[in-house]
């Protein structure tokens, strides 16, 4: 059970960079950064708020109409992000400048959870240290078993 813990919690806690789109066509459930145009941001003011220049979310489909996504979050020229609940919005092609998606950075991932490992040794150590030595908090000592 732990380990599964620990592993949901270091890939929720992971770093991540958007990267450009590795093929034309990604696959439903990609996250994706998608940069407006100064018109895209004009046009879609009324589904997405004044002034954004960033929409995130999860890649659902590609139609006639342009990509629809499960908008996560949307980030505005004041550098501010604001989240979403993952309402579905359509972005005609034609208001995208740029296409991105999220890519797990792998080395900033290992040295946060590395630096969490080393965190968690170093409380265990100091917690189970005492004047006379041999405490453990991991296993904490009972009654003496008569031998």
């Amino acid at each position: 059970m732990r380990p599964a813990i620990l592993l949901t919690a270091w890939f929720t806690a992971a770093c991540y960079n958007y990267a450009p789109l590795a093929t034309p066509d990604p696959r439903p459930g990609t996250f994706l950064a998608l940069t407006l145009t100064a018109a895209g941001a004009d046009s879609l003011a009324r589904y997405l708020g004044p002034n954004v220049f960033v929409v995130r979310g999860r890649y659902l489909s590609t139609d006639e109409g342009g990509l629809r996504v499960s908008v996560t979050s949307v980030e505005m020229r004041e550098a501010l992000e604001d989240s979403w609940p993952g309402e579905t919005v359509r972005i005609p092609t034609g208001l995208i400048a740029s296409l991105e998606q999220r890519q797990l950075a792998k080395g900033r991932s290992a040295l946060l959870a590395g630096v969490g490992v080393a965190g968690v040794v170093a409380a265990v150590a100091g917690f189970s240290l005492k004047p006379g030595g041999g405490g453990n908090i991991l296993a904490p000592q009972g009654p003496a078993v008569p031998r």
